[in-house]
């Protein structure tokens, strides 16, 4: 196994147990930081989306800083499990819910609860040709904010159904896109 830190809130210098290899990508501390500073406030209380969870790493962090609670979206049972691990060890599994599904399969089942999720955060593996195809079902049902992690070589639309962009940060390789439910009609 490697390992991450949280790293700040409740649960600041915990471990989150993560796969070794390059079948998990997790968020670095540099990008995590940001992204919570970004989102500050807004995560306090808030229901989180983690797709694509991978170990859980976002999820972790944002209820270490006080979110109500947090859906894991993860396909592989063995990512799965660890996240169960550390809800278990961090003794938050009721503010937890761990779904092991393909993201867009899921998405597409579960439209309501994405619909009232305050923060969805996407972090599909930089060669996943699907992106565009799971972004396009967050849009459909969108929840108020969504943040995308992606390469940085790969350029977001400025609206996506019921999403607009309204933030980028780049970090390295990484680049952080975040997109807000918008009122206006589609023109998608």
């Amino acid at each position: 196994m490697a390992t991450t830190r949280i790293t700040a809130g409740d649960w600041r210098g915990r471990i989150i147990e993560t796969p070794r290899g390059l079948g998990v990508r997790p968020t670095r501390s540099m990008v995590r930081e940001s992204l919570f500073n970004i989102l500050a406030g807004r995560i306090v209380e808030a229901h989180v989306l983690d797709l694509f969870a991978g170990a859980g790493t976002i999820g972790f962090e944002a209820l270490s800083r006080g979110a109500r609670a947090v859906t894991f979206v993860e396909r592989d049972m063995a990512n799965t499990r660890l996240i169960a691990a550390t809800a278990a060890r961090l003794g938050c599994g009721e503010r937890c819910r761990i779904e092991r599904s393909d993201v867009a399969a899921w998405l597409r089942r579960a439209a309501e609860h994405v619909a009232t999720a305050d923060v969805a955060y996407l972090d599909a593996p930089y060669r996943a040709t699907d992106l565009d195809r799971v972004l396009e079902l967050v849009a459909a049902h969108p929840p108020a904010l969504v943040v995308c992690e992606h390469h940085e070589q790969r350029h977001l639309p400025e609206r996506i159904g019921r999403l607009e962009r309204v933030r980028e940060t780049r970090h390295g390789l990484t680049t952080l896109t975040f997109l807000q439910r918008s009122t206006a009609p589609s023109t998608t």
